[in-house]
């Protein structure tokens, strides 16, 4: 059993919940930041073993603290959308802190495309998601210059969490008409990711800060188009789920309005940037969609009973 100890963000989030789960399952020690000590996400998170701080992104001392004995980060970060560049200024206090507490090896879940959002044949550099994406490429390069003596890049793909809540309401009328409306192609594959084989890539860079040093892992098991997806959870809900893609001319119309929009025409071509292969050379286990939703009935349930 392991007596590391590591620091976790988004403790009580999809990934953050994911790579805490290998970590425990390990036997490593825990310490984590939340906002609320008392929701049933950071109460389960307790019991569990991990060490909770109340505080929140922006409070460095509060994180110089909880960091403590800790000997790596996972740094997994949710842009505020009311303020600009606010993930950069998250990660910029994030890192300083794990400077001064000691931190020697920094993993940071970033994005597919992040590193060259330019290859996407929809890039606009002044489009709403492309703020997303360059700062998360920002936040790549503080990681990769911060001085620490090993960091890791993970991009993780479409998560399958997307389609369960509290993400599914990104897609409006797809729980409750059982359309998806969609301004992905017929064509598009989807490159699609389990939150727990980003736990697995994470835990096993921080166990293994040398084999993980100076990579950077895009993270996928397998492509499915959109009638895949919708077929899939036609099976697994009992309900009968279709796609409706939307026209180019619906898409001009809508994609100054709908910031989703904007997120699915660069997600056409967004399987340009992982190969399979690469992934499963890594010899982590990795998910598939069905299985998912297998493991995942009661949520499945919970969401699409409606």
């Amino acid at each position: 059993m392991s007596t590391s100890t590591f620091f976790v963000c988004g403790a009580t989030g999809t990934q953050g919940g994911a790579v805490i789960n290998h970590l425990l399952k390990a036997g490593a020690e825990v310490h984590a930041i939340t906002r609320n000590l008392d929701t049933p996400a950071a109460q389960n998170l307790q019991s569990r073993g991990v060490h909770l701080t109340q505080g929140d992104f922006t409070d460095l001392e509060t994180f110089k603290q909880s960091m403590k004995g800790c000997t790596a980060l996972f740094l997994n970060l949710m842009p505020d959308l009311r303020i600009p560049n606010s993930e950069v200024h998250q990660a910029e206090n994030i890192l300083s802190a794990a400077k001064e507490a000691g931190i020697k090896h920094v993993i940071y879940s970033s994005g597919f495309s992040v590193n060259e959002p330019q290859r996407l044949k929809n890039w606009d550099p002044n489009s709403f998601v492309a703020k997303i994406l360059l700062n998360k490429q920002t936040v790549e390069g503080k990681v990769r210059t911060a001085g620490f003596e090993y960091w890791t890049i993970l991009r993780p793909g479409n998560f399958m969490a997307n389609y369960l809540q509290p993400l599914v309401r990104m897609y409006p009328g797809f729980v409750e008409a059982g359309v998806w409306t969609t301004a992905l192609l017929p064509e598009t594959k989807l490159p699609m990711v389990d939150h727990n084989d980003i736990g697995a890539f994470g835990a096993a860079a921080l166990f293994d800060p040398a084999r993980f040093h100076e990579k950077e892992i895009e993270i996928a098991s397998e492509f499915l188009h959109v009638e895949d997806v919708t077929k899939a959870l036609s099976r697994a809900t009992g309900r009968d789920l279709k796609a409706v893609f939307l026209s180019q001319e619906e898409v001009e119309k809508q994609a100054t309005q709908n910031p989703f929009i904007g997120g699915q025409l660069l997600a056409r071509d967004m399987a340009q940037f992982v190969d399979l292969e690469e992934v499963r050379a890594w010899k982590l286990p990795l998910g598939t969609f069905e299985k998912f939703l297998e493991r995942e009935k009661e949520m499945v349930n919970a969401t699409w009973s409606a």
